[in-house]
């Protein structure tokens, strides 16, 4: 009986375990597909599709289907590029960004050529992703590193999406940021993740964890419709990924300047004629 129930709770710890991994790869990451066609728009079957991270430098490989179809999942966020092969045709290759929790279609066409030629593909983004039905805003790295926001509180990234805004903890000696209300619900039911980890203050609400902006690469706060992978919450779903490392060296530093000049004098050092220090 012992036995058993040593065995019962194993199971179940690891099922638990292996869930809680899934659920962070799935919030942490991207999928890149498309399909692969000639000239005639007919499938191009078992084409070499090779993908390269721009910061890394780590490659996948996959070969096409029968109808011409690749995928590639769980993928960190940032610039790849989409390489595409096969005997008896020219090399294409195009460049894609990939957002976290983003699927980016890339549909390529072979030409009859030399397989030691390459063609560049290059295209803007569409600017509806067909295949997200969350309603969200998605913040880009470069917004994430160029949008002013006061005391580079991180979370005042989330007032950007419609129905947003703040409110108060329901625990006042347990003050902390990113206490949002979205679409008029309180502010206790909103998940936030990091990195797909779980970060979710249950009691007060709010995130347990507070980042420095500077360590932010992308945030995602989905409102309504999110996917069961950003699910656990019926408020709303805030995703952030954190940045990583790359091949090349980088850094960030800021500062704050404050000129006492623009500083307006109070009541009694208008009386006394005297500036304070």
């Amino acid at each position: 009986m012992k036995r058993t129930a040593l065995l019962a709770l194993f199971i179940l710890t690891f099922t638990l375990t292996m869930s809680s991994a899934a659920f962070g790869q799935a919030t942490a990451s991207g999928t890149i597909q498309g399909s692969v066609l000639d000239k005639s728009e007919g499938a191009v079957v078992g084409a070499e599709v090779v993908i390269t991270s721009k910061a890394s430098g780590a490659s996948r490989t996959v070969a096409t289907s029968d109808t011409g179809a690749f995928r590639f999942d769980l993928l960190a966020a940032g610039f790849y590029t989409v390489k595409v092969s096969k005997a008896g045709f020219s090399t294409v290759a195009q460049t894609v960004e990939l957002l976290v929790g983003q699927t980016v279609t890339a549909n390529l066409t072979l030409n009859p050529g030399s397989i030691t030629e390459t063609i560049e593909v290059t295209g803007e983004a569409p600017l509806i992703d067909v295949v997200k039905t969350s309603v969200s805003q998605q913040i880009t790295p470069s917004e994430v590193e160029e949008l002013p926001l006061l005391g580079r509180d991180v979370a005042n990234l989330a007032y950007l999406a419609p129905g947003v805004k703040a409110t108060d903890s329901y625990d006042p000696t347990k003050n902390r940021y990113a206490i949002l209300s979205v679409n008029g619900q309180s502010g206790r039911n909103v998940n936030v993740t990091i990195n797909g980890v779980d970060n979710k203050d249950n009691t007060v609400g709010g995130p347990v964890m507070q980042l420095p902006l500077e360590a932010v690469q992308e945030f995602v706060i989905s409102t309504q419709r999110f996917s069961a992978a950003n699910g656990r919450s019926e408020g709303a779903a805030i995703n952030m990924i954190t940045k990583a490392g790359t091949n090349h060296y980088h850094g960030s530093a800021f500062g704050f300047f404050r000129e006492q000049q623009f500083n307006a004098e109070n009541v009694f050092e208008q009386r006394s004629g005297q500036k304070g220090p």
